[in-house]
C-alpha cells in the first residue's frame, strides 16, 4: 500500500470522528504515516460530519485527500454528496439499514454492507458502537492495519473503561463479517 485516501462521513452522533481517530491511531501504531482533518455542518444538531484520512506506508507529502479509495458513509445524504469523489471501482462501506446502495451504483464500485446499528444493538445492547462495527469492516476488506493494532487504539482511546470491551467487541463483529 503505497496510499490510502478514505473519507467517513455521516450525521453528528454517528462517531465519524471517533472511528477516524480510531483508525488513525492504529495505522501509527501499525508503523505508517497518516494524515487526518475533519469537517462539521454548522448545524447544532443533526448536522453532518467527515473524517478524511490519508493513510500510507511511506512519508505523506500531500495531507489532504484528492480521489478516495475508501468512502464510508451512513447516511443517504452523505453517500450521494460524496460519492463522486470515489474512485471508480473504490471501496464503497454503508450501514445496509441505514443507506440503499442501486444496481448502478454497485456496478461502478466495490460496496461492502453491514446492518450495523442492527449488530451493534445485538451485541451490546446499543446502537453507539455502530460506528466500530463499520471500522472492522473496512479493516477486513482494505486489509490496512491488522485487528490487534485497532484494538490497541481502542484500548488507549476510548475514555469510559466500561466501554473498551465493548468496542472491541463491535470491532470484531464486523471485521469478521467480511473476514473469513
Amino acid at each position: 500500500m503505497a496510499r490510502l485516501e478514505l473519507r467517513l462521513a455521516g450525521l453528528g452522533g454517528h462517531g465519524i470522528i471517533f472511528m477516524g481517530r480510531i483508525l488513525g491511531y492504529a495505522a501509527i501504531y501499525a508503523g505508517k504515516d497518516v494524515a487526518m482533518a475533519t469537517s462539521y455542518s454548522p448545524a447544532q444538531r443533526g448536522g453532518w460530519s467527515k473524517a478524511d484520512l490519508v493513510i500510507s506506508d511511506e512519508p505523506i507529502d500531500y495531507p489532504l485527500v484528492s480521489q478516495l479509495d475508501v468512502l464510508v458513509a451512513t447516511t443517504q445524504e452523505m453517500l450521494m454528496s460524496e460519492l463522486n469523489n470515489l474512485k471508480p471501482n473504490g471501496i464503497l462501506i454503508v450501514d445496509r439499514d441505514l443507506v440503499k446502495v442501486s444496481d448502478e451504483i454497485c456496478s461502478k464500485y466495490k460496496v461492502y454492507a453491514a446492518s450495523a446499528m442492527r449488530i451493534s444493538e445485538e451485541i451490546i445492547g446499543t446502537s453507539r458502537a455502530a460506528n466500530m462495527v463499520l471500522l472492522g469492516v473496512l479493516v477486513a476488506v482494505t486489509s490496512i492495519v491488522e485487528p490487534k493494532y485497532v484494538e490497541e487504539s481502542i484500548r488507549n482511546t476510548v475514555r469510559r473503561k466500561e466501554m473498551i470491551e465493548p468496542n472491541i467487541k463491535a470491532f470484531n463483529k464486523g471485521y469478521s463479517i467480511y473476514k473469513k
